[in-house]
């Protein structure tokens, strides 16, 4: 794997979950990614960085009460929301580990994606995308005919403006190298839903070897995204992405990434 290593006796992997207002179903997520990790070969040398992103609600104690009760947890808790690319962004921080995962905390997909993803940067990827419109992939279906709708034109707003190639860029699973993970999230400059669009812009723009698999949803739950709202603040992003790409904004692969 092409990633920097980690620290002697570190994680070589870190599983960041961004968390807001999650009081209610984060302690559920908590015991199945602990138990799974228990039983998995990852788990030996695993870390569970949560985020929490300055949740109203209880989130925070729940974070921190899991820590104090699993060795592999470590809390961060931050004072204000300022969205899930923030909290990813600083879980990412946070990570020790040479592989880095992160994943919605109402835990949509299986948890043995984390192994595929694992195998595929064994191999050689960079960056691992979820993806649910490939064969064999489950999840879009699940959603309202509204979010349906909102997530088609979307991804075509995306296309037109980025040309990424990538049918779904705002699945909830996605992983990488270590050595790339940290110069990316440090390039964000979105903090909200559309990070993830920015993240792949950059991907793509410094030539990363990216691989996408397919996901399978394991329940529609309740989702934090307000569909009209956040899809008008998201098709904003995009055209932020586009402005700032054409002034030569973003840093060079050269640049961001230092190889040791």
């Amino acid at each position: 794997m092409n990633a920097r290593s980690a620290a002697a006796g570190g994680p070589d992997i870190s599983i960041v979950i961004p968390a807001y207002n999650e009081a209610r179903r984060l302690p559920a997520t908590l015991e199945a990614v602990t138990a799974w990790l228990d039983g998995s070969a990852l788990g030996a040398r695993a870390e569970l960085v949560v985020v929490d992103d300055g949740s109203a609600d209880a989130t925070a104690q729940v974070i921190t009460q899991a820590a104090t009760a699993h060795s592999r947890v470590r809390a961060v808790v931050r004072p204000d929301n300022r969205g899930k690319g923030a909290a990813v962004r600083e879980g990412v921080r946070q990570a020790a580990g040479r592989v880095v995962v992160f994943f919605d905390a109402d835990l949509p997909y299986p948890l043995d994606t984390i192994d595929e993803a694992w195998r595929r940067l064994e191999a050689g990827a960079q960056v691992v995308l979820g993806a649910r419109d490939l064969s064999g992939a489950q999840g879009l279906q699940q959603y309202s005919p509204l979010r349906k709708a909102a997530t088609r034109a979307f991804n075509l707003l995306v296309e037109q403006a980025l040309d990424l190639g990538i049918p779904d860029t705002q699945c909830g699973f996605k992983a990488f190298t270590a050595e790339v993970a940290r110069p990316l999230f440090e390039a964000l400059t979105i903090e909200r839903f559309g990070f993830d669009v920015e993240l792949l812009f950059l991907a793509r723009r410094w030539d990363l070897r990216l691989e996408r698999v397919p996901v399978r949803m394991a329940h529609g739950g309740d989702s934090s995204v307000r569909v009209v709202r956040d899809s008008l603040q998201m098709a904003r992003d995009v055209l932020h992405i586009r402005a700032r790409a054409r002034r030569g904004a973003y840093p060079t692969r050269e640049v961001a990434i230092q190889t040791p």
